[in-house]
């Protein structure tokens, strides 16, 4: 394949942040300078697990990163893990995902919930790259509805139940699940816990689910377990903490990734306009285009910032839950549209993928839908101003 070779527009079209940076940041940079167009290009057109960039980022000591010094990590606050995410996504898109997906959800869980022994035994692994973990929360009847169809039950030390939409669940080592104990009623968060299991297990079993955007590359599955035997519970109060921790940082990393896409996707764009003319006219001199660029990078700008508002105070201990939500949606708006603007600045060769933007477009569309969808955000910031419920 011989894509439209890329380059950096004269000036950055995203503001640097305030503030120190960490230095996984900067090995984060090291780590996308040694992949090179067509790399990123095979990277995107994948339908197995891209091991090789999982590789890659333990080469850079990023599995270290947000993990306690003791078990072989390098702490960070979400500023930190934002900055690595946007950095990587504006190389391999939303394929920044291999490193969160461990990272930013099984070792804050390890954290909160495990045991000294269990922290022991698994965080030095994954710190190093060794183990790789997925995550299970929608079933088949949920999506947004995240708990009044949470039919997955720990009973006994064993889990029965089915689990839907678990990204990267077939090159995991465990699964980290969320069930409902049973006995507990049905509904609400009574009984919350979550089940660590190995993909091995005996009557754990998987299908794939077809998608066409950036999961094809992981992979995401229908997960059924038949009286699972569980390596490690975690129940009790802490649960809920551990689980809205967790979702938020998700939220808050979610626009990190997606401004960082579109950025990249914007970045050829650009630089294909520029080289290009048509009725004897450079096509990034175009009134119509720029204006259209314009709107969506001051829009993306914008989202941007307010995200990283957002996480700053969630790093000072603030309480962000809605607003974590309004920055993933609003997020994941303006980068759509950018993606969108890049693949109009390339016009036939932009849908292709020679031109190496029509995938940042086609992934970027899954994340209105997941992990909240747009309607029930803008539920939840009506019901902040007291409006009333259906």
């Amino acid at each position: 394949m011989t894509l439209v070779p890329s380059a950096a527009p004269a000036e950055q079209v995203l503001e640097p942040l305030d503030g120190p940076e960490h230095d996984a940041v900067n090995r984060a940079r090291e780590l996308v300078a040694r992949i090179d167009d067509e790399t990123a290009a095979d990277l995107a057109a994948r339908t197995e697990f891209p091991a090789d960039l999982w590789d890659w980022v333990a080469e850079h000591d990023l599995h270290r990163v947000g993990i306690a010094e003791e078990y072989g990590g390098e702490p960070a606050d979400i500023m930190a893990k934002m900055r690595i995410a946007e950095v990587l996504a504006e190389r391999v898109g939303v394929l920044a995902w291999v490193w969160g997906i461990s990272n930013c959800f099984a070792a804050p869980l390890l954290a909160a919930l495990a045991d000294e022994p269990t922290r022991k035994e698994l965080l030095p692994g994954l710190a190093a790259g060794r183990r790789r973990f997925a995550f299970g929360v929608t079933e088949p009847g949920g999506g947004s509805d995240l708990f009044g169809a949470l039919d997955t039950t720990l009973d006994d030390g064993r889990v029965s139940g089915r689990k839907r939409y678990c990204t990267a669940a077939a090159s995991a080592d465990h699964l980290f699940l969320l069930v409902r104990e049973a006995g507990a009623p049905a509904g609400g968060t009574s009984g919350l816990a979550f089940a660590l299991v190995r993909t091995d297990a005996p009557g754990l079993s998987m299908s794939r689910v077809p998608t066409p955007s950036f999961a094809s590359s992981f992979g995401t599955y229908e997960v059924d377990l038949d009286g699972v035997a569980v390596d490690h519970a975690f129940t009790g109060p802490a649960v809920k903490a551990a689980l809205r921790t967790v979702l938020v940082e998700e939220r808050l990393l979610i626009p990190a990734i997606v401004v960082g896409a579109a950025h990249g996707a914007l970045r050829r764009g650009l630089a294909y306009a520029a080289r290009r003319t048509a009725f004897g006219t450079r096509v990034d001199s175009y009134q119509a285009l720029q204006h259209q660029v314009a709107d969506a990078v001051m829009d993306l700008e914008t989202a941007r910032h307010y995200a990283y508002a957002m996480a700053r105070r969630w790093a000072a201990g603030a309480p962000v839950t809605v607003g974590a939500d309004v920055a993933k949606s609003r997020s994941v708006d303006a980068a759509q549209r950018v993606a969108d603007v890049a693949v109009q600045l390339m016009g036939g060769i932009g849908f292709t993928r020679w031109g190496g933007v029509e995938h940042v477009w086609r992934d970027l569309r899954a994340f209105r839908l997941a992990p909240i969808t747009e309607e029930l955000v803008r539920n939840r910031v009506a019901r902040t101003l007291g409006m009333g419920r259906d």
